[in-house]
């Protein structure tokens, strides 16, 4: 991944920034707090924002969401998907998730909805992904392909933060 400009953001902007991450999951709004130094990388695959030096946000199709480092400073008690321990090597890989591997979910998801795929074992973020299924669906159905992995641990984001 090739950054191609840095730059410091502009009060507004991240006041617009954490307007949009409230409105997701308050839980989200305090990736930013004040006094913090919030800058954004423009790069080839889109566009990040560092909160005191570290990536914590990435921007999808203009909206915002927290990255996996800035999901782990975070309880992800909304918006999450939980899947065995089986499916982690798979997802950290890259990997979609599909319907067998999950354990719990939160079942207000909407299809389309950007969500954190956690593990089981410690509840640790291990990739953020975007909801095929709306979470009624999560119940009534038992395969398929029901979270598209965007970021994962290990991916070229984890590795410039």
């Amino acid at each position: 991944m090739k950054i191609r400009t840095r730059y410091h953001l502009r009060k507004s902007a991240v006041e617009n920034i954490i307007r949009e991450l409230r409105e997701k999951n308050t839980e989200y709004a305090a990736l930013i707090r004040k006094g913090d130094r919030v800058e954004a990388l423009e790069t080839d695959a889109g566009r990040l924002i560092m909160v005191n030096g570290e990536i914590v946000i990435l921007e999808i199709d203009g909206s915002y969401f927290p990255t996996v480092k800035g999901a782990l400073l975070l309880e992800n008690k909304r918006r999450f998907v939980t899947v065995d321990r089986g499916a982690v090597r798979f997802i950290t890989r890259g990997a979609h998730v599909m319907r067998p591997g999950i354990v719990d979910y939160d079942p207000e998801i909407k299809k389309g909805d950007l969500v954190v795929v956690k593990e089981e074992t410690h509840g640790k973020p291990l990739a953020i992904g975007r909801a095929l299924w709306d979470g009624r669906k999560f119940e009534e159905k038992k395969e398929g392909k029901c979270v598209e992995n965007i970021h994962y641990v290990g991916d070229e984001i984890w590795k410039i933060g």
